[in-house]
């Protein structure tokens, strides 16, 4: 049986080859944040658990708590709260009811929360309260219509923390109920309308397959990514990286 580095090494030449030029969704939530993170940034990092962004991106993830004055990262799990080495001030707290003042950031971002929020409305509201005029939030979510987030909706939720550990090697710890409520264009929209924000930016992104180590499904997928690169199926990519200006 193949080791799962060499199941890697594997899957990589082969996305190179069907899909050139295919990078993580992460990555492109990454290079949204690097434009928004400024010596002036005040920034809250809603569901910051661990980590920002993935392990991989560490030292990234330094460089850019760096840049910004101040950052907060608040998250309802304790036990990830204590293993978070990159943010200085952390808070245990619901996104819903936070204990900040009015207008205390220019900046919120999340990264892979939106879809647990069972009442988007409502929370953006609070966000946008701590938010200043013309501030940002920027947040990471998949997309409720791509092909993985219909079939995870799906499954119960035993099977999907052992998917996870398996094709993620997330522990079960870490993988929380979803609502997908603001996972769709049209979802965000609606929401962002009646919480008072405005679009700033709105875009849809493919990410590496979800099946990276099963080579023969991977293949498939690899080869519906390369079918939706077409701008008329952008909405059925995996991702959603959007940003929200408080009007």
């Amino acid at each position: 049986m193949l080791d799962q580095d060499a199941l890697f090494r594997a899957y990589w030449k082969l996305e190179q080859r069907i899909v050139p030029g295919l990078a993580s969704s992460q990555a492109h939530y990454e290079r949204t944040l690097g434009r928004y993170v400024t010596s002036a940034t005040r920034w809250l990092d809603l569901g910051c658990g661990r980590r920002l962004l993935p392990e991989w991106r560490r030292d990234a993830e330094r460089q850019l708590i760096a840049r910004a004055s101040a950052v907060v990262g608040i998250d309802l799990d304790l036990e990830s709260l204590r293993d978070n080495e990159s943010i200085e001030h952390l808070c245990l707290s619901s996104v819903s009811d936070l204990p900040f003042a009015d207008e205390s950031f220019s900046l919120v971002t999340a990264n892979m929360v939106m879809e647990h929020v069972s009442d988007p409305t409502t929370m953006l509201r609070e966000l946008r309260r701590v938010l200043v005029p013309g501030g940002h939030l920027v947040f990471h979510t998949p997309n409720a219509r791509a092909f993985p987030t219909t079939v995870a909706r799906v499954l119960p939720d035993g099977v999907k923390q052992r998917l996870a550990r398996v094709l993620d090697g997330r522990a079960s710890k870490d993988v929380f109920p979803t609502h997908y409520r603001v996972n769709e264009p049209a979802h965000i929209r609606r929401h962002a309308e009646v919480a008072g924000f405005e679009i700033a930016e709105l875009e849809m992104v493919s990410t590496s397959a979800v099946f990276s180590l099963v080579l023969p499904l991977a293949l498939v997928e690899l080869l519906w990514i390369r079918a939706i690169r077409a701008p008329s199926r952008a909405n059925l990519r995996s991702n959603i990286i959007a940003v929200l200006r408080r009007a």
